[in-house]
């Protein structure tokens, strides 16, 4: 298993973000986006904190 970087999760977590936000617009347009929002930044914040992370490669 490939182990991803601080760049990939940071990427991932902002694609989440966005992907997040398009789908609570597209499925609950009378609902605020700003609801959305939060879900989407929890979502992702705990991708990037719990992410798997490189490991040290021992000598």
């Amino acid at each position: 298993m490939i182990r991803m970087t601080f760049g990939n999760w940071l990427f991932w977590s902002v694609l989440e973000w966005i992907g997040i936000n398009f789908v609570w617009l597209g499925l609950f347009p009378n609902l605020p986006a700003w609801i959305g929002a939060i879900i989407a930044t929890v979502a992702a914040v705990l991708t990037f904190i719990f992410g798997p992370r490189p490991k040290d490669e021992e000598e």
